[in-house]
């Protein structure tokens, strides 16, 4: 059977592997956990200072004094997402390891390179999902309480809506693509696994 064939016989698409991952997630959490924690922390940092500018400006329109956030406060928050990303791939490429005999396994029964790419790659991203809400709230809190003793906590009511919107959207889909871009050595690493030498792998 030539590879054409074979990829138009197994049918693995992204609702295949959205199943997958997120059972894996559920299945291992606490090693999911690790990962989910290390990019809300980084988007945690991010949103207290983007928030936080907000408060600032939207005081400053109502009539306070003018405030803002420190130019070094955001070279430590680039700091803190590199650190993340750093230490989701490590962590990512631990799991290869983990699953090398599921993987070998998988391949034995059809699967395709693209398909193992696939599967790791949503499931980082479903971790980046629920690390970028998870991050958001906990900034959000963060940038209330580290600005209210400054400005008042009901400055968090002059924020638009809108503008609050458009930090939670832009903290996920930040999040979930530094997953994914995180996940791209380790699941390319997993893609290219031969299924035997995967079967026979000792951790």
């Amino acid at each position: 059977m030539t590879n054409a064939e074979q990829d138009s016989r197994v049918q693995f698409g992204l609702g295949d592997a959205t199943r997958l991952g997120y059972e894996y997630i559920i299945r291992r959490f606490n090693r999911a956990s690790i990962n989910i924690a290390s990019i809300a922390l980084g988007i945690a940092f991010l949103s207290t200072l983007l928030m936080s500018d907000s408060l600032y400006r939207a005081y400053a329109l109502a009539g306070g004094e003018r405030l803002g956030v420190e130019t070094y406060q955001y070279w430590l928050m680039f700091v803190a997402l590199i650190v993340s990303v750093v230490g989701i791939t490590n962590a990512m490429l631990i799991t290869v390891f983990e699953r090398y005999r599921e993987i070998g396994t998988m391949k034995c029964l059809g699967a395709m390179d693209r398909h193992i790419l696939l599967l790791f790659l949503v499931e980082s991203i479903i971790q980046g999902f629920a690390g970028g809400l998870a991050g958001y709230f906990v900034g959000l809190i963060g940038a209330v309480l580290s600005t209210g003793f400054t400005i008042g906590f009901t400055a968090i009511l002059m924020v638009p809506i809108a503008e609050s919107i458009s930090l939670l959207l832009g903290s996920v889909a930040l999040s979930m693509i530094l997953c994914g871009v995180a996940t791209l050595y380790p699941a390319y690493r997993a893609a290219k696994l031969h299924p035997v030498e995967a079967l026979n792998y000792e951790l």
